[in-house]
C-alpha cells in the first residue's frame, strides 16, 4: 500500500480544549450551533456524505455540539491504532475539483501557481456562491459563516493590539497580507467566470482562506478539506494520524495514544547594531546556525526567533529551552574577537554547532544567561500588563473587543506567560548554580 501519513493534534469533544499558539493565529473557532435543529442537520449531512463516499464513514463517531460548536463524539470506546473514520478522495474538496479552465488561469499567475491552499480556498468560494446548486451544499452550509468566525485575520487593529506582546501579532499581520496578495493575484482570473463567482470580494476570499487554513489536511495530492474529519477538535493533548492510501484513494484517520504536549511560545532577540562586534557576531551566527530562524517582524526589523516550551527540569539541562537560544546569548555577550574565534574553533573540533557548551569562564556564562533573564523578564512584564488591561472591565480597549476574541487573547497571553515564567525560573536557577561552582 502506498500511503502518506500526516500527524495532526486532534481531540474528541469533551477533552480539554486549550487553544495553542497556532490555533489562535489560524483556527476558525465557530460560535456554538443551536441544538434545536442539530439532529435534522446532522442526519441530512451524513446521508449526503455517505452517498458522496459510496460507503460508510465511521462506526465509532457521532456528530454533536460542544462549547466550540459542531464536534465529533465517540459512540463507543476507541483504542490506540483504531481507524475512526474513512473517506475516499471523491468526497474531499481538493484543487483538482476546480473547473479545468479556472485552474489553468490560476496556474498562469506566479503568486498562486502551485499554492494548493489558495486554490482550495477559490474552490470553496465557488461552491459557496453556487449555494444549494452546489454538489457540496450540505458540507458548505455546515461551515461557520463569516460572522461566526474569530480567526485573527478578521480582528481589527484595536483587537490585534491586545496581543502585540505575542509573536502571534506579527504572524496574524503576515497572514492578512499574504491572503490579500493571493486575492489580488487570483481576482483577474476569476473575473473571467462571473457565472461561477459573481462579484468577487476580498472578504469572501478571506473567509474561504480562513476555513481552509483551520480545517484542511495535507495529503500527497495537496491541501484537502475532509468533510466530517474536520469536526474533530484541535487539542494539544492528543494526536491523530491521517493515512492516505494512494492505491485505494482513501483517507483514514487513525487514533493515536494521548500524551502530554508542551505548548509553545516564541522569544525574539536582536543583536544591537551599535555593538562594535555586531558584524562579526552576525557573520559567525549565520555561518553556524541551524535550523534557520531569522524572520522579519511587522515593523521591518530583523529578529532571531526561537520556539520554547514549558521547561521541564533535567539536571542542568532546561528541557524546553532550545540549545540554539543559549548559544545565541553566549555569542550575543561576547566582548572580543578572540572569544568569538575560540567558539568557532571549539565548534569545528566537535560537532560543528556553535557555542553549545558552557563558556569556560563561569562569570561570562552567568553574564550571558543573565542577559537572557533580562529579556525574559521584559517579555513577562509585557504579557502581564496586557492581561491586566484585558481584565480591566471599564478599560476603553477592553470594551471595544468582541467578548470571545477577548477571551482568546487572554488565553493566548496567559499560556505564553506560563511558558516564559517557567523558562525564567530555570535560567535563574542555572545562573545561581554556575555562580556557586
Amino acid at each position: 500500500m502506498a500511503a502518506v501519513v500526516v500527524r495532526r493534534r486532534l481531540a474528541l469533544a469533551g477533552a480539554p480544549l486549550l487553544p495553542t499558539y497556532r490555533q489562535l493565529a489560524a483556527a476558525a473557532i465557530p460560535i456554538p450551533i443551536p441544538k434545536v435543529n442539530e439532529d435534522e442537520h446532522s442526519g441530512a449531512f451524513l446521508r449526503w456524505l455517505r452517498s458522496k463516499a459510496g460507503s460508510g464513514i465511521s462506526s465509532v463517531l457521532r456528530i454533536g455540539t460542544s462549547p466550540l460548536g459542531r464536534s465529533l463524539f465517540a459512540s463507543q470506546p476507541i483504542q490506540e491504532g483504531d481507524c475512526i473514520l474513512q473517506l475516499p478522495h471523491t468526497a474531499q474538496l481538493t484543487q483538482d475539483k476546480l473547473p479545468r479552465e479556472v485552474r489553468l488561469l490560476l496556474d498562469d499567475d506566479a503568486a498562486v501557481a502551485g499554492d494548493t491552499a489558495a486554490n482550495v480556498a477559490v474552490l470553496l468560494m465557488m461552491e459557496q456562491r453556487l449555494g444549494h446548486e452546489s454538489g457540496w451544499a450540505p458540507y458548505v452550509i455546515s461551515l461557520p459563516a463569516k460572522d461566526q468566525m474569530h480567526n485573527m485575520m478578521f480582528w481589527d487593529l484595536d483587537e490585534l493590539d491586545m496581543v502585540r506582546h505575542s509573536p502571534v501579532y506579527d504572524e496574524a499581520i503576515k497572514q492578512k497580507e499574504q491572503v490579500r496578495k493571493q486575492f489580488s493575484a487570483a481576482k483577474p482570473a476569476l473575473e473571467h467566470f462571473p457565472h461561477l463567482f459573481e462579484e468577487i470580494k476580498l472578504e469572501d476570499f478571506m473567509h474561504s482562506s480562513a476555513l481552509v487554513s483551520s480545517r484542511a489536511w495535507q495529503t500527497s495530492r495537496g491541501v484537502s478539506l475532509v468533510p466530517f474529519a474536520d469536526f474533530l477538535n484541535h487539542d494539544g493533548a492528543s494526536d491523530s494520524i491521517l493515512v492516505y492510501d494512494e492505491e485505494k484513494a482513501v483517507s483514514e484517520v487513525i487514533a493515536d495514544r494521548n500524551y502530554a504536549v508542551g505548548e509553545q511560545a516564541h522569544i525574539w532577540i536582536d543583536m544591537s547594531e551599535q555593538d562594535p562586534l555586531y558584524k562579526k557576531k552576525l557573520d559567525i551566527w549565520e555561518k553556524h546556525r541551524t535550523p534557520k530562524s531569522q524572520h522579519m517582524c511587522s515593523s521591518g526589523c530583523a529578529r532571531t526567533s526561537f520556539a520554547i516550551k514549558e521547561v521541564k527540569y533535567s539536571g542542568n539541562k532546561g528541557v524546553g529551552i532550545p540549545q540554539a537560544l543559549r548559544a545565541f546569548v553566549r555569542i550575543f555577550c561576547a566582548t572580543s574577537i578572540e572569544e568569538l574565534e575560540e567558539m568557532a574553533v571549539e565548534a569545528a573540533e566537535n560537532d560543528g554547532r556553535l557555542a553549545r557548551r558552557p563558556l569556560k569562564h563561569a562569570e561570562r556564562e552567568v553574564h550571558a544567561h543573565r542577559k537572557l533573564l533580562l529579556h525574559l523578564d521584559n517579555m513577562i512584564q509585557g504579557h502581564s500588563t496586557a492581561i491586566e488591561q484585558l481584565e480591566t472591565i471599564d478599560g476603553a480597549a477592553s470594551r471595544s473587543m468582541h467578548p470571545f476574541r477577548k477571551e482568546m487573547a487572554k488565553n493566548l497571553l496567559a499560556g505564553e506567560l506560563q511558558i516564559l515564567q517557567s523558562a525564567y525560573a530555570w535560567v535563574a536557577n542555572y545562573c545561581k548554580t554556575v555562580a556557586c561552582t
